[in-house]
C-alpha cells in the first residue's frame, strides 16, 4: 500500500528576458520538479527536505492531484490518479488528505470548530447524526480535549498549536490513508512543534498512516521521520533511512543543510 511519484515532471512558464523578446524566442519553461521519485508507504512517515524554492511543495500538490503533471504520474496503491474522474476522483480525496502550513489562513475565521472539522463530511455526504461522532472522536484524537469546550469556538479564540490541531481533525475525521504535511509546524512556536510532531508519531502508529512530513529542517525531520528524501532544485538527490541520511550523507547538499542545522541530538 503506497502513493508513489513516479518520474513526476512539473514546468512553469517563465517570462522573456527584453533580448529574447526582440529576437522573438519562446519563453522557456522552468521545471520545478524534474523527474521526481517517491514512495510513501503506509504507517510510516517520510519526511522531504529542502530549501524554499526547491519544489517541495509543488510535489505535495501533484501528489493529492491538485497540480498538472507536464510528465510521469502518481499512482495510489497502484491506481493512476490521472485517469480517476467523478466519483473516484472524490473518493480518491478522501482517503488522500492534506494539511496546510498557515493554520491562521487555512480556516475559514466565520467557522466554529465543529463545522469546520465536519466540512468534508459533509462533501462526502456523511448523515449529519454521524458527523457529530466522528467530529467528537477526531477532536479527541489530536488531543482536544475536553471535545464539547472546543465545539463552538472560531479560530480566532485559539492558539496557533490548537489551530493545527483543528486542522489535522478535519483531515482525520475522513480516516485517510495518507497525510500529506506541508510545513506544518513552522509557524508554531518551538513549544509548541514538539507537541504536534507527537502527535504525528501517535496517528502513524495507531492509524497506519502513512505520512509525508513536508520541511525545510533537517533537526525536525530526524526526529520524527522513518526516511528522509532531500529535495534540491526541484530533484531527489538523495533519500534513505533517517539515521543514514543525517550521519553518513552521500549529497554535497546534504551535508550543507546538515552543516546549518544547529543540533540533531535527542533531548
Amino acid at each position: 500500500m503506497s502513493l508513489v511519484a513516479e518520474d513526476v515532471l512539473v514546468r512553469y512558464g517563465a517570462r522573456r528576458s527584453v533580448a529574447d523578446a526582440l529576437r522573438r524566442r519562446p519563453p522557456q519553461a522552468v521545471p520545478a520538479v524534474d523527474g521526481v521519485r517517491l514512495s510513501l508507504d503506509k504507517g510510516t512517515i517520510l519526511a522531504l527536505v529542502g530549501e524554499s524554492g526547491s519544489g517541495k511543495s509543488t510535489l505535495a500538490r501533484c501528489l493529492v492531484r491538485m497540480q498538472q503533471l507536464a510528465g510521469g504520474r502518481v499512482t495510489a496503491d497502484g491506481v493512476d490518479l490521472t485517469a480517476l474522474r467523478g466519483g473516484q476522483l472524490k473518493a480518491f480525496r478522501r482517503r488522500v488528505q492534506m494539511i496546510f502550513q498557515d493554520p491562521y489562513e487555512s480556516l475559514v475565521p466565520r467557522q466554529c470548530v465543529r463545522d469546520i472539522v465536519a466540512e468534508g463530511l459533509a462533501i462526502h455526504g456523511v448523515p449529519r447524526a454521524e458527523r457529530d461522532e466522528r467530529v467528537d472522536a477526531a477532536l479527541a484524537a489530536v488531543g482536544l480535549t475536553p471535545v464539547e469546550s472546543f465545539l463552538d469556538r472560531r479560530p480566532f479564540e485559539l492558539s496557533g498549536g490548537q489551530r493545527q490541531r483543528v486542522a489535522i481533525a478535519g483531515s482525520l475525521v475522513l480516516e485517510p490513508d495518507y497525510l500529506i504535511a506541508d510545513e506544518p509546524v513552522s509557524m508554531l512556536d518551538v513549544s509548541v512543534r514538539a507537541g504536534v510532531l507527537k502527535l504525528f508519531d501517535e496517528l502513524r502508529r495507531t492509524r497506519e498512516l502513512g505520512i509525508l512530513l513536508i520541511t525545510h529542517d533537517l533537526a525536525t525531520a530526524v526526529h520524527v521521520a522513518d526516511h528522509i528524501a532531500v529535495m534540491h532544485r526541484g530533484r531527489i538527490v538523495e533519500q534513505g533511512p533517517a539515521t543514514q541520511v543525517t550521519q553518513s550523507p552521500a549529497h554535497s547538499y546534504t551535508r550543507a543543510l546538515l552543516a546549518a542545522t544547529p543540533d540533531l541530538s535527542f533531548e
